[in-house]
């Protein structure tokens, strides 16, 4: 059912961009992923990138050590968000995926850095998971 729910989606996406005008935004990995965690891009994301032949704005955030994913919980903070260059349409599918990955991840992790020291500045807690991640190996 996979190939068929992206090929809805694409059909979906051509009609919205180019009838209606409006912006795409997803999350490459399907879902916001616990902050810290490994990441696991889909390969939809490369799919519409080839398809509607526009640019992808890549977009990095930290939210999630502030709101976690499927948490009521909400520390205080500040929650950063980094909007980088466009990447042209037209690259090759494994260079575009490639890319994306290296932006959003390069960007992500100095936003996941700056967040855990204004939680260590501000006496929060953080997330068990970029807690483990942060500690400098012995």
């Amino acid at each position: 059912a996979r190939s068929r729910a992206l090929q809805a989606v694409t059909r979906r996406a051509k009609v919205e961009l180019g009838e209606n005008g409006r912006q795409l935004m997803i999350f490459p990995e399907g879902t916001r992923r616990p902050a810290g965690a490994e990441p696991a891009y889909k390969y939809g994301v490369t799919h519409l990138y080839a398809e509607l032949g526009v640019p992808c704005v890549p977009v990095a955030l930290n939210a999630g050590l502030y709101w976690p994913r499927r948490s009521l919980i909400k520390r205080p903070g500040t929650i950063k968000v980094e909007i980088m260059p466009a990447i042209p349409p037209g690259m090759d599918k494994a260079a575009f995926h490639a890319l994306l990955q290296e932006r959003i991840e390069t960007a992500s992790n100095r936003l996941l850095a700056d967040g855990l020291a204004e939680l260590d500045r501000l006496g929060v807690p953080a997330p068990v998971s970029t807690r483990q991640e942060a500690q400098p190996s012995a």
